[in-house]
C-alpha cells in the first residue's frame, strides 16, 4: 500500500511535467494584433467621420427652421398679450431675423414711413423708420434678434413686404398675421420650407 509521502511524491512528479509541458501565455499583445486593431479603428473613423460632418451642418438648418418658429410665436404672442402691432424682419444679406413691436395702431403700415426707407437700429440690424408726418411718435421697438445658422440663407421669400431687400410680415392684435412663406437652403443644398398661415397666425414647416 503507498504511504501518503509516495502519493504526494507522484503529485509533486506529475505537476512539474504539466508545468514544463504547458508554459503560461505571455503577457500584453502581440505587433500584429495591435496592427489589427489600429487598422479596424482607422476604417470606422473613415466611415464615421463623414457622416458626423454631414449631420453637423445638417443640424444648423434645423436650428434655423426652429429659431424662425420661435420668433414667430414670439411675434404673435406680443401682438396678442400686448395689444400692439408686431412685424418680423427677414434680412438674408445679415443672416439676420428681428422682431419689432409697435404700439400705433392708427396706420395701416406702422413700421416704415411713407418713403418705404428703413434706418439701421442701435444694434447695426435693418430697421424701420420713423412714422410718417402727423402720426404717432411712437417708434418701433427692437425686441429679439437671431441669426441664421453658418451656411444658411433665405433662398425665397413670398408674402408680407419687401423694402430694399428686407421682407417684412405684421402681426396684428387679433391673432392674425400676414401671409408668408419662406425656403431655407444651405451650402449643400438641404431646404427646409416654413409657411405661416394668415387666419390661425400658426407657421410650421411644409412640405
Amino acid at each position: 500500500m503507498e504511504t501518503r509521502f509516495h502519493c504526494l511524491e507522484k503529485l509533486q512528479k506529475h505537476s512539474s511535467i504539466v508545468w514544463k509541458t504547458f508554459p503560461p501565455a505571455p503577457d500584453g499583445f502581440t505587433l500584429v494584433e495591435i496592427l489589427l486593431v489600429v487598422v479596424l479603428i482607422g476604417i470606422s473613423m473613415g466611415v464615421a467621420v463623414p457622416i458626423f460632418a454631414r449631420s453637423i451642418r445638417g443640424a444648423r438648418l434645423r436650428d434655423s427652421g426652429r429659431g424662425i418658429l420661435a420668433m414667430h410665436q414670439q411675434a404673435h404672442a406680443k401682438a396678442v398679450l400686448g395689444q400692439c402691432y408686431a412685424a418680423l424682419f427677414f434680412d438674408d444679406r445679415l443672416g439676420t431675423v428681428e422682431l419689432f413691436t409697435q404700439a400705433d395702431t392708427d396706420r395701416s403700415d406702422v413700421f416704415f414711413d411713407d418713403l418705404g426707407a428703413p434706418v439701421a437700429s442701435a444694434g447695426g440690424v435693418s430697421a424701420p423708420g420713423a412714422p410718417a408726418a402727423g402720426g404717432s411718435s411712437a417708434q418701433p421697438v427692437s425686441e429679439t434678434v437671431r441669426k441664421l445658422g453658418d451656411g444658411v440663407r433665405i433662398d425665397r421669400f413670398e408674402g408680407g413686404a419687401e423694402v430694399d431687400g428686407i421682407h417684412y410680415v405684421q402681426y396684428y392684435p387679433n391673432g392674425m398675421c400676414e401671409k408668408w412663406q419662406l425656403l431655407l437652403r444651405d451650402n449643400e443644398g438641404r431646404e427646409m420650407s416654413i409657411a405661416a398661415d394668415p387666419v390661425t397666425g400658426k407657421a410650421a414647416v411644409v412640405d
